[in-house]
């Protein structure tokens, strides 16, 4: 089996939370979509420095998306701060500082394989910077990404799904 089918049924359940059929449905608001940026902030620069400091992104150019969010963060607020870490965030930031680099990639595979995967759709729905969503060569980033996987991983992609859901159901009274 691979990756992909290990993680299957919980993709498939963060894709079914009420924030992703917002998303789909075209009815996200706007200051909830920047609130969400705001948050993926946070994990992303851990993922990225963890994984940077592994060595895993080396061969990964172009990957690193922390600073492309926060410029997207910045241009949907007009320049401000107007959102603060939700306790959900807070937590899966901690969680992924307890992660072993071994784990770690499961991490990267889930957020960022899911911006060169599904992000190509959001960015069409959602009418707002989408920078980050922007890669130069996704076919070879997708490739050595791939290299770098096992199915050993698959527990623990699933449980970045699970942190996954558990932000995006954060938001249910917001949407």
């Amino acid at each position: 089996m691979s990756l992909k089918d290990l993680t299957k049924e919980k993709h498939q359940a963060a894709e079914s939370t009420a924030f992703m059929k917002s998303v789909f449905a075209k009815t996200m608001p706007l200051d909830t979509w920047a609130d969400f940026t705001f948050q993926k902030l946070l994990w992303y620069g851990t993922i990225e420095m963890k994984c940077r400091a592994a060595g895993y992104l080396t061969d990964l150019p172009d990957i690193e998306r922390a600073h492309k969010i926060y410029k997207d963060y910045k241009a949907m607020t007009g320049g401000e701060h107007k959102h603060k870490w939700r306790q959900e965030s807070s937590d899966y930031h901690r969680y992924l500082l307890t992660l072993d680099n071994s784990k770690i990639l499961a991490h990267l595979y889930t957020w960022h394989m899911g911006d060169l995967f599904g992000g190509q759709m959001i960015k069409k729905i959602i009418n707002a910077p989408h920078e980050h969503l922007e890669f130069k060569d996704p076919q070879v980033l997708m490739t050595n990404i791939r290299a770098k996987l096992s199915d050993e991983l698959a527990d623990e992609a699933n449980i970045a799904f699970d942190w996954a859901i558990k932000v995006m159901e954060s938001y249910d009274n917001n949407i």
